[in-house]
């Protein structure tokens, strides 16, 4: 949860920014957050709205409103609705958010306010999210794509290093723990390319880019993870997730099923909502799936000798 200080401390940071009152680029178009996937945004006026679009992992239909606040020169007051989990929140929440618009970097900066004891998956640490324009994600993936170039290649192997290889790697997966997709994507590529060929840097680059929804990246890596540890769940049930971004059912299906079969765990409550949405769409699934998921649940619940692994 944000604190009342630190959102005093925002507003008299944006309030000292030069331009922050003046005729600013309005907010258009598809923007995209790091796990929430794409908002469309649109302003009239002073007022900015956001619409859900197709993959969100709240499972929320395209279109809805999930953003709606007033720009203040570069100052968003306003609102964001959120799928919530924890013992006695609702579902879903508008929740009072406080964000700051860059033109410059082509993105806008928020913090959400979230009561004490509830969790959101779609939120970063302390409540951030980044919402950031299509120039600025073409030029992210731009250098993300000649990156993995690089890696897919070989290029940069007279230049292996084990021992930064080995602290890029342990960097990516505290990034991962702390929610910092972006920064745990640049750790884990690093780590590849200074010679770490394991599954754990693939499983880690291809969970990282599923939160900051690159999907193709995601299964791209992720299938290279699984190849390498055929038996770990939590490479399926991750692989899972990401066919449901695609639409793709009967993948994510038998993916969803060869990950419970290997020991995959979840507790009640921390199924991913997107795989849940479109498996439970169809009726030919919804069996299998909540088949799967009462048998997930049920290994959370079992001895320790059964390990438990835990997806995004």
């Amino acid at each position: 949860m944000v604190s009342v200080s630190r959102t005093i401390s925002l507003v008299a940071f944006i309030a000292a920014v030069p331009g922050a009152r003046g005729a600013e680029l309005p907010l258009q178009g598809s923007y995209q957050a790091d796990i929430w996937g794409t908002v469309e945004l649109s302003t009239e006026g002073e007022r900015l709205v956001g619409r859900a679009s197709r993959g969100n992992p709240c499972g929320l239909e395209p279109g809805t409103p999930v953003l709606d606040g007033v720009l203040q020169g570069r100052v968003l007051v306003g609102q964001f609705e959120l799928c919530l989990q924890g013992e006695g929140c609702p579902e879903r929440q508008a929740l009072p958010v406080l964000g700051f618009h860059s033109p410059e970097e082509g993105s806008l900066t928020a913090y959400v306010r979230i009561q004490q004891g509830c969790l959101s998956p779609v939120l970063g640490q302390e409540g951030l999210v980044v919402l950031r324009s299509p120039r600025a994600v073409s030029a992210a993936q731009d250098a993300a794509a000649a990156a993995r170039a690089s890696l897919m290649s070989g290029r940069g192997a007279s230049r292996r290093n084990p021992e930064a290889a080995k602290a890029a790697l342990e960097r990516g997966e505290q990034l991962l723990r702390e929610k910092k997709w972006g920064g745990s994507v640049t750790e884990f590529e690093r780590s590849i390319a200074l010679g770490e060929q394991s599954w754990v840097a693939f499983f880690g680059l291809g969970t990282a880019q599923l939160m900051r929804n690159q999907i193709t990246e995601a299964v791209e890596m992720l299938s290279r993870a699984q190849k390498l540890n055929k038996r770990e769940p939590s490479i399926a049930y991750t692989l899972a997730c990401a066919y449901s971004r695609l639409g793709k059912k009967e993948q994510a299906l038998l993916l969803l099923e060869q990950a419970v079969k290997s020991g995959y765990a979840l507790k009640a409550g921390t199924q991913d909502l997107g795989l849940e949405k479109l498996l439970l769409s169809d009726p030919g699934s919804i069996a299998r799936y909540t088949e799967n998921i009462q048998e997930a649940f049920k290994n959370a619940e079992a001895p320790a000798r059964r390990r438990q692994a835990q997806g995004p």
